[in-house]
């Protein structure tokens, strides 16, 4: 699935950009992300306005699939997950 078809899934059950997951930006909280930086797909992990723990995957469809499985097991687990 590309970023946008991850959204999109996540959003239909209550996970919102921002929420348990960032796309491409920095959150107040610690938080998984997921961004492009010249072609390339990167995940990361925002913790006190860094970025750290970058992995650079070979798709965004792979960099996607990661970040939907942790935000969807995150968000069963604090019991936010809808349908």
């Amino acid at each position: 699935m590309k970023v946008s078809e991850m959204k999109a899934r996540l959003s239909a059950h209550g996970v919102e950009d921002g929420d348990l997951y960032t796309h491409g930006s920095l959150c107040g909280g610690e938080i998984d992300g997921i961004e492009q930086v010249d072609g390339k797909w990167f995940t990361y992990f925002s913790e006190r306005g860094s970025k750290r723990n970058y992995r650079e995957w070979p798709s965004e469809e792979e960099a996607a699939a990661y970040i939907y499985e942790r935000a969807e097991r995150l968000a069963r687990r604090l019991g936010l997950w809808k349908g």
